[in-house]
């Protein structure tokens, strides 16, 4: 009985371990001062141990930054060692190789002292809007153009901030008012954290976080494997086309299924990019293990252990695998796509069990003005997600990120833009017995009539839809232009002349099984509501011919 009540006990403290990452987290969007922060839940938070192991991490966030995140603190403290820090200290960086990929977002680390020694780490992630350089764009040929990167320092020394790095910030970034409240908010988290987690650990008289450490390692460990083991052992290969900057992107793997565990090689993949969509390994991993465990392990907790049973390599000096001083400001082009290339390979182990290709990377819609009004707008458009075994694809959804987009409302109020409109684009979900997620349609222009720059750097399957599966059709490719006539194909820098509006169109998911074989009355609800086009469901679905069988 003790046994039992000790296993109750440890299983609610690693539930409220994940309540004080939701804090951290909700302290953040609310502390933030970027709308992707703030709105869009652009974010990381996490608990770890006195080791630097990750115990547990907010639902709010991204894998990107979640999955980063968990090697992040440990490598910190190589630079910074656990013995030199004292209570109110905090370390920062925003370096790619170390953190979340680019140099856009930074981690901040807090310890969390307990009776004179560190019981806890607590950590954080963020996107800063601007940091210098050519702000949010490809077009770097290296990693020194792409704004300001701050080595692993502190952030602050006991109650005193270190305000030589923040105007070290301040001073490279086009906004740095902005700049330095979404610093400080990070900071702001943490604390919130720190206080939550010392006031649980007062509530059941726990002196560390030792037992409930291992605990949690050992329960995620053997879940995970046993979840693992649900794939048959083989070795799986798959193979995805990216539109890429100046030439398509190949990306490869060999992913190897072993007894509870899974180990991928993305050699192959295509080599180092010129421009700024290269990904660290770091981030491609996050990316690639999340891929695997939101099909077999969906239900085992983010931690440590689970993440140490997939392991993801790749030779140095490919596009997944960037070494320093590569450009990867837009690195999530890559690192989004690869679980879709996980997925595929996984579809050959679980046949008729695995979702159809999703519209992958965010689309980021950062625009400046160019004109009399100064400003910088960042938001996101988001595509279709695949279809499902059994359920259509949802619409508009950031799978693989998970983020959400900033409100049209609060856009508007942060920068001089109109939203002309924002809506589903129709027929754009990848036909199938079940039908793929809808992209959306954005029209969007300058309040003054002004010109704007346009970064078209994560604008990706412009040139074909993502695949369906099991005989799914393909969601639609995406379509970006401007009312002048132009039409954006590739990763540049555009000028949006003043008067003239953006039109952008995002890539929708790919369907799944035969079309022929959807339900008739899902094919004339999708008619009704707008969903698909009279055209589709007589053409593509022979709505017709179903009604005059039945």
């Amino acid at each position: 009985m003790t046994d039992t009540l000790d296993i109750v006990a440890r299983t609610v403290v690693w539930n409220r371990l994940i309540s004080v990452c939701e804090e951290q987290a909700n302290a953040l969007m609310r502390a933030a001062f970027g709308a992707i922060v703030r709105e869009a839940g652009d974010l990381s938070a996490g608990v770890f141990d006195a080791q630097g192991r990750m115990l547990a991490q907010a639902v709010t966030g991204t894998p990107g930054h979640v999955n980063t995140m968990a090697a992040s603190v440990r490598a910190m403290l190589e630079v910074v060692p656990p013995e030199t820090l004292s209570p109110g200290d905090a370390l920062v960086t925003n370096d790619p190789w170390l953190g979340a990929g680019h140099v856009f977002d930074f981690v901040v680390v807090t310890p969390v002292f307990l009776n004179g020694r560190i019981v806890a780490y607590l950590a954080a992630t963020s996107h800063i809007v601007d940091v210098g350089g050519r702000g949010w764009s490809a077009e770097s040929r290296s990693v020194f153009e792409e704004g300001v990167t701050i080595p692993v320092m502190p952030l602050r020394r006991g109650d005193a901030l270190n305000e030589d790095m923040l105007r070290i910030v301040e001073t490279n970034s086009r906004v740095p008012h902005e700049a330095r409240g979404d610093i400080l908010s990070l900071l702001t988290c943490n604390d919130t954290g720190a206080r939550q987690l010392t006031a649980l650990m007062a509530e059941y008289g726990m002196r560390d976080l030792d037992d409930i450490a291992a605990f949690i390692f050992e329960r995620s460990a053997a879940g995970t494997r046993e979840a693992l083991l649900r794939a048959p052992q083989g070795v799986y290969r798959n193979t995805l086309a990216l539109d890429g900057y100046d030439s398509p992107i190949v990306l490869k793997a060999e992913m190897t299924v072993g007894d509870g565990r899974i180990d991928v090689d993305l050699a192959g993949s295509s080599p180092l990019a010129v421009r700024g969509i290269n990904c660290p390994l770091n981030y491609a991993a996050a990316y690639a293990a999340f891929g695997i465990r939101a099909l077999l392990a969906p239900e085992i907790p983010n931690n440590h252990a689970s993440l140490e049973a997939i392991r993801i390599t790749a030779p140095l000096g490919l596009v997944v695998s960037a070494e320093r001083p590569a450009p990867v400001t837009a690195r999530h082009v890559i690192g989004q796509a690869l679980p879709d290339l996980m997925l595929g390979c996984l579809e050959q182990a679980l046949p008729g069990e695995v979702l159809a290709e999703s519209s992958g990377a965010l689309w980021t819609i950062a625009l400046s003005g160019a004109g009399a009004v100064p400003f910088t707008s960042l938001n996101v458009a988001l595509g279709g997600m695949g279809a499902r075994p059994g359920l259509d694809g949802l619409s508009t959804t950031a799978f693989p990120s998970g983020v959400g987009a900033v409100p049209v409302e609060a856009a508007e109020v942060a920068a001089p833009l109109i939203y002309h409109s924002k809506e589903f684009a129709p027929d754009t979900g990848g036909a199938g017995t079940y039908r793929g997620g809808l992209a959306q349609r954005i029209v969007i222009g300058s309040r003054h009539d002004d010109p704007l720059d346009l970064s078209a750097a994560a604008f990706e399957r412009l040139r074909s839809g993502p695949a369906g599966r099991q005989g799914g059709l393909p969601g639609a490719a995406g379509g970006v232009e401007i009312t002048d006539g132009t039409r954006i194909d590739d990763k540049g820098i555009y000028r949006i002349p003043a008067g003239e509006r953006l039109i952008l169109q995002t890539p929708g998911g790919g369907g799944y099984g035969p079309p022929d074989q959807r339900d008739p009355r899902a094919v004339a609800r999708d008619r009704t509501h707008g969903l698909i086009s009279d055209g589709a469901a007589t053409n593509i679905y022979n709505q017709k011919n179903h009604q005059e069988e039945t």
